[in-house]
């Protein structure tokens, strides 16, 4: 098993929150890719393990019947409220079911721009690999086969094909993949390591951030096949040389919201695609992380940790107004991600 294997899916934390660094360090060796096959599917759950039954009411899982979700939209997120990290959804009445289980941890969920399937990153075979199942957690297919680890999957806007991170490799690298799970090729190709894809709406681009060394973290952009590589921020920070994080493009393609501590805490700001206009868009004393847009640009999800213990999803106004709490359970809740209807 790698150290991506090892790394990139445990809540590993630190004092500043859950930064890729923590997650994804570092590889000590290289490791050698190896051909994928067919996808194969990957066994349900037991009828009396359901992995689509909904949390009763005043369990840990259930949120407020007043979480402000965007109408018509749910949010997925993953979780460790249960005594393992795994998929949820939490629907604009504030209900939240629970879509897999396995004794593997699951993150990362992904819709598909139609809204019908979620990718999403799991070690339930022994190493991260990338999955997609049905909306509703059914239909479980392992798109990815290789001694390396993949994470972090992103549908592209047509949905034919899923940006993803890979060491398999060396270091951790962006990958391109048909959404069947077949034609990987790889996109960045830097001794640095590069995490978080992004896809612009129109899909001609992907946003990532890379890890220049010295917890300095930086947001990139390049085109859909690789080419065209260009930095979009530069700043030292207050916790030299900086980290701006995990980029995620607005709707309509105007902005580029990401979290950075460049003030002195992790907080979401947006900038436009080129790298101009860094507006910080809250000051919390907590870390605020992984932001994700509603389908209609009105809303920002993202994570705070505010007790220092552990993580919750809370939303808030595109302009950074308004911030809500949506969860509150034991545990780790990480990974917003809007659906697309």
């Amino acid at each position: 098993m790698s150290e991506l294997a090892s790394n990139v899916l445990p809540f590993a934390r630190n004092a500043d929150g859950p930064r890729w660094r923590a997650f994804v360090p570092l590889l000590a060796v290289a490791l050698a890719a190896c051909s994928s096959g067919t996808p194969t599917s990957t066994p349900q759950p037991s009828a009396g393990s359901s992995a689509t039954a909904s949390q009763s009411a005043g369990s840990p899982s259930s949120a407020p019947s007043s979480a402000p979700i965007a109408a018509k939209t749910s949010i997925a997120f993953s979780s460790e409220r249960d005594g393992n990290v795994e998929i949820y959804t939490m629907s604009v009445d504030g209900k939240v079911t629970r879509l897999t289980n396995d004794p593997g941890k699951d993150r990362w969920p992904a819709w598909s721009p139609g809204g019908t399937r979620i990718a999403f990153g799991s070690e339930r075979d022994g190493n991260p690999e990338i999955y997609v199942m049905k909306a509703d957690g059914t239909a479980v297919t392992r798109l990815t086969n290789t001694p390396g680890g993949e994470a972090m999957p992103a549908w592209s806007p047509d949905g034919s094909h899923i940006a993803f991170i890979s060491d398999r490799d060396g270091n951790a690298e962006i990958y391109v993949m048909k959404a069947d799970g077949t034609g990987a090729t790889r996109l960045t190709n830097d001794p640095n390591n590069d995490f978080a894809p992004a896809w612009s709406p129109d899909g001609t681009k992907i946003a990532f951030d890379r890890d220049l060394g010295g917890e300095n973290f930086e947001i990139y952009v390049m085109n859909a096949d690789g080419t065209g590589v260009t930095n979009l921020t530069n700043d030292a920070g207050s916790v030299a040389p900086g980290q701006d994080q995990a980029p995620a493009w607005s709707p309509d393609g105007s902005k580029i919201a990401f979290n950075s501590d460049r003030a002195g805490n992790d907080d979401i700001y947006v900038m436009n695609p080129d790298g101009t206009g860094v507006t910080q868009l809250n000051a919390d004393p907590a870390a605020d992380l992984f932001p994700a847009w509603s389908p209609d640009g009105s809303q920002i999800a993202f994570v705070r940790d505010g007790s220092g213990i552990h993580n919750d999803v809370f939303v808030m106004k595109a302009d950074g107004t308004g911030a809500t709490q949506l969860t509150d359970a034991t545990g780790e809740d990480l990974d917003p991600a809007y659906s697309p209807v």
